[in-house]
């Protein structure tokens, strides 16, 4: 949702919900932790660096001596953590088709990490722990607790080039997200944060210029116990990823993602799949005007079929900046493909990956960028500088009416693929943020989801889900 986030700053900032759209946190430069410090909650904590601090004048927060703690004139340590408390409650969780008439539960959040940089940055080490738990969770996931784990543990190794850019070497297991989150994401819900084990090779330049490529597995074996988190049988996903300043507004992102597992789950079918992804995000904003576009295509093979799909995900916002609160509206207009004949030899139903549904869709798990036609307007105001109110509606239907309907991880709603019609419903969202402290957020959200004839004709029911997030960042 550039089309809001990026001209609302700091109100819709403040969201959290577009990391690369913000001011703060844009394409062409790091965040501004002078200004505000830590991060509101979503982005990775990485993103954090204090060295300003090493000028004492600029310590004016409780928690800045651990922020920065010398090691020699070209070298520091930075500490940081934050404490999460979630309470969400679900009626008819899953279109009431799980057999559960309402679930409510309380999930924990808990996370520490030690950042160390060497040698003006040469050298980096930053470990990051997590502690997850789920209480009174009747529709339990595996994403919901997975205990301690060290959730993030990395080398980098850092030079600057004669151009003025700076190339980096990650090793290790990290948190990724690229763009506007459409397919990579490090999934601040649900309560497991998602991370890959592998390798990045990361260049920018003073000209906003910007070179990624990676080879990692998914962190996706998360099960109950400590220290037993892996990416063994989770799949190879590696890509590029380019940012392409095309003038002093606009921007365009070119990608390309590969992603090969032996037995990816698809309509209860596990099957060898090789799937590639190609994609283009043009994003910029004009006047009063942002804007962002995603066009994808996938290509490859599913045990003996062939993938051919495509997708798509667009905001276009207008800011009023001359008014108190800089309210805006912007349209989202998203569309994915799905399969019109299981039988012809083609796979057509488009994957996400890992995207950021609730950050497009809301966080009850109920839609996802599969076979999918999604339009709505949404909005965003500040009531005060501390407040950010942001109301979404979405008109939601299948893109072909002879495949299933989706939620996310692919998992289709029972019985879906062999109803006819196209309407899935409208989903009413609400979302506020109170960003109580430097240190203290808050964040409200509720989702109606008015079911449409598909999900009708399964006997699914209207959904609703509330959730309260606090969280202390330090």
């Amino acid at each position: 949702m550039r089309g809001l986030n990026t001209r609302l700053a700091p109100a819709a900032c403040l969201l959290g919900l577009a990391a690369m759209g913000c001011p703060a946190l844009s394409a062409h430069a790091g965040p501004n932790m002078e200004r505000s410090r830590p991060l509101r909650p979503g982005p990775p904590r990485y993103l954090e660096n204090y060295d300003f601090l090493a000028d004492s004048s600029k310590h004016n927060d409780f928690f800045d001596p651990i922020r920065y703690i010398p090691v020699s004139d070209s070298s520091w340590l930075q500490f940081g953590g934050g404490f999460r408390y979630r309470y969400e409650d679900q009626n008819d969780p899953g279109f009431g088709l799980s057999g559960v008439d309402n679930d409510s539960y309380w999930q924990q959040r808990i996370q520490l990490h030690a950042d160390l940089h060497l040698f003006d940055d040469a050298l980096r080490a930053f470990v990051q722990l997590e502690n997850t738990e789920s209480w009174g969770k009747e529709t339990f996931s595996p994403y919901d607790e997975s205990n301690n784990e060290v959730h993030q543990a990395f080398l980098d190794f850092g030079t600057d080039t004669y151009s003025g850019g700076r190339l980096t070497a990650r090793v290790g297991r990290q948190e990724m997200a690229y763009g506007e989150f459409v397919n990579t994401t490090p999934r601040a819900v649900p309560n497991v944060r998602l991370a890959f084990d592998g390798v990045r090779l990361m260049y920018a330049d003073p000209n906003g210029y910007k070179f990624n490529a990676f080879a990692t597995r998914p962190v996706g074996t998360v099960q109950e116990g400590s220290f037993n988190d892996t990416s063994n049988d989770s799949g190879d996903f590696y890509g590029l990823y380019a940012t392409l300043p095309l003038t002093e507004s606009i921007d365009d992102d070119v990608y390309y993602y590969g992603y090969r597992r032996d037995a990816a789950v698809f309509n209860g079918v596990p099957l060898e799949e090789n799937r590639q992804t190609v994609g283009n995000r043009i994003y910029g904003a004009v006047n009063n005007v942002d804007f962002t576009l995603d066009t994808l295509y996938q290509f490859g093979d599913r045990g003996d079929q062939d993938i051919q799909a495509w997708g798509m995900s667009s905001s276009t916002g207008y800011t009023f900046n001359d008014v108190t609160g800089k309210p805006g509206v912007a349209l989202r207009f998203d569309a994915a493909s799905g399969d019109d004949n299981p039988d012809d030899g083609e796979s057509n139903t488009f994957d996400p990956l890992f995207p950021a549904n609730g950050k497009f869709y809301g966080n009850a798990s109920l839609t996802t960028l599969s076979n999918l036609i999604a339009v709505g307007p949404q909005f965003a105001f500040a009531p005060t500088s501390s407040v950010t109110v942001s109301p979404t509606i979405l008109a939601l239907w299948r893109e072909s009416d002879d495949d299933a309907a989706y939620v996310p991880g692919m998992r289709p709603i029972a019985g879906t693929a062999g109803v006819p019609g196209s309407r899935l419903g409208t989903s009413y969202q609400m979302f506020v943020r109170w960003a109580a402290t430097a240190n203290l957020t808050f964040d409200l959200e509720y989702l109606y989801y008015d079911v449409g004839e598909v999900i009708q004709d399964v006997g699914g029911d209207d959904t609703q889900y509330a959730s309260i997030r606090a969280s202390f960042l330090f």
